[in-house]
């Protein structure tokens, strides 16, 4: 996994949409990719919040609707692709 290219992706859609969501598995750094997130939202001027559950990376934008939602929508717009590494 090309990390950065992974958390530019993830941070992209974000900043777009409100949110994006990446699988993750075993073979996954999760923690360095979460840093390069962090590291990308702030040099692109985006303030996100991420979040684990279960094997899901979520990226959420601090303006974000999405944090006035329902929990049932949220979690609808917080499902990730099924294979890890795809950036939904």
């Amino acid at each position: 996994m090309d990390v950065d290219a992974v958390a530019a992706a993830l941070v992209e859609h974000a900043r777009t949409v409100g949110q994006a969501v990446v699988r993750t598995d075993t073979a996954t750094p999760v923690a360095g990719l979460r840093t390069a997130v962090r590291r990308t939202a702030r040099a692109r001027g985006v303030s996100v919040r991420t979040g684990m559950v279960d094997d899901v990376l979520a990226v959420v934008r601090t303006d974000a609707p999405l944090w006035e939602t329902s929990t049932a929508e949220m979690r609808r717009a917080l499902s990730a692709p099924d294979e890890p590494g795809v950036v939904g």
